[in-house]
């Protein structure tokens, strides 16, 4: 087993061969500089989150530029050039005397810049540079895990694991998803975890996972997940409510676990009682489903081809209609990658010819909502390898039947 461990700063050599991949990207793409603000990014190629510029020229040292809170800064990142920003007003000058005040062509993570922001940077601040979007290019370098990250989400997984093992002295009959998301949720944080997790795409907010039972759980999301809940108010309506959980109510507890700020993912079925012969059934078709899809996880894999084979297994066994939610608002992924945030390539999802490399690592999530029934799946993170993928994710593949009180 591993040990549970305290965070651990990122080492310098990861920082270093992460921003030496990334100027290789730009050197190939024709970018001379590019401006990182977004903090999942910041944490990726710094090893802090703080308020601030980072620039990484095509060639040549990066500048980090603090604004909030600079000693932190100095204290927790490798990289040498860290100074103190007052102010965007300083930025002209800052920029000026390390000569990077005159970039042909400025990337910018152009899916998370503010537009208030990507108008100052282009019209003030570089007003003669060719604007890039360096997105696609970050988060491809951020897709191929290094053995240290590796090694992070394997402690999360771990944590994970040890809440999971929780789960059958907390259900039982009558108790709200609240409350049980309550007891869960506090053991992860006493792991460590910090309560929310990253997500990239706009709009989009989670918590620590989702706990949902009963048919609530069927219930579609605003956000771009298969299965959403009824929330405790119009407000935030996903996740958890105060839905009293019954006898044979299938429980679907999907956690995001987190170490030094990496994530894995997992779900996994409880049932207080014997469930009904359709959440057994449906279950059992859905593990099949997961084996299939965890031998296709294999370097040259296409994404696409993966969801594909996915899509077709279903509609064999007569469930397509359910899969990954119901018309019209079913997602069209079965899986997705996840490091720092939880929805990083590559996405096992429909038209995306991306291909799978070693080092990538993916959270495969086959899911049904089933009318008046609830949320039936499974959902673990693997590791591509050279070989066979490896399976991150810790506990048995099945449905898990608690007994009721007083049995």
């Amino acid at each position: 087993m591993i040990p549970i461990t305290t965070h651990k700063p990122v080492p310098s050599e990861e920082i270093s061969n992460r921003i030496n991949r990334f100027q290789s990207e730009l050197r190939h793409h024709g970018i001379d500089l590019a401006l990182i603000r977004q903090n999942a990014d910041l944490y990726y190629f710094t090893g802090t989150v703080q308020d601030a510029h980072l620039l990484i020229p095509s060639q040549g040292p990066p500048l980090y530029l603090v604004w909030r809170v600079f000693e932190h800064a100095r204290r927790q990142t490798p990289l040498e050039n860290v100074r103190h920003l007052a102010g965007l007003s300083a930025l002209p000058s800052i920029l000026k005397k390390w000569e990077l005040d005159r970039p042909a062509t400025l990337g910018l993570e152009m899916d998370v810049l503010p537009a208030g922001l990507f108008l100052f940077y282009t019209n003030e601040i570089w007003p003669g540079a060719k604007t890039a979007d360096v997105t696609h290019l970050i988060r491809r370098v951020r897709s191929i895990k290094s053995p240290w990250e590796i090694e992070q989400i394997k402690h999360a997984c771990l944590k994970v694991r040890k809440v999971l093992d929780l789960v059958p002295s907390i259900l039982r009959p009558g108790i709200r998803e609240l409350d049980l998301a309550a007891r869960i949720e506090s053991e992860l944080r006493r792991f460590g975890h910090p309560g929310c997790i990253r997500m990239r795409g706009w709009n989009q907010e989670l918590g620590m996972g989702q706990i949902l039972a009963g048919p609530g759980a069927a219930m579609p999301s605003w956000t771009n997940t298969p299965a959403g809940g009824t929330g405790v108010s119009n407000a935030f309506s996903m996740g958890a409510g105060t839905y009293e959980i019954q006898k044979g109510d299938p429980v679907s507890i999907d956690l995001g676990g987190y170490h030094n700020g990496y994530l894995c993912d997992q779900t996994r079925i409880f049932s207080v009682g014997k469930p009904s012969r359709i959440v057994e059934k449906s279950f059992s078709a859905i593990l099949e489903l997961q084996k299939l899809v965890e031998k296709m996880l294999v370097p040259g894999a296409v994404c696409q081809d993966i969801y594909e084979a996915a899509q077709q297994e279903m509609r064999v066994a007569g469930l397509d209609k359910w899969f990954m939610g119901r018309e019209p608002d079913k997602v069209s992924f079965i899986g997705h990658g996840l490091g720092t945030e939880i929805d990083e390539y590559p996405f096992i999802a429909r038209k995306n010819r991306m291909s799978l490399k070693p080092g990538m690592v993916v959270a495969v999530e086959p899911k049904l909502l089933i009318p008046e029934v609830g949320l039936v799946g499974i959902e673990d993170t693997y590791l591509v390898t050279r070989g066979k993928p490896e399976r991150l994710t810790l506990g048995e593949q099945r449905l898990e039947i608690v007994d009721p009180p007083g049995k």
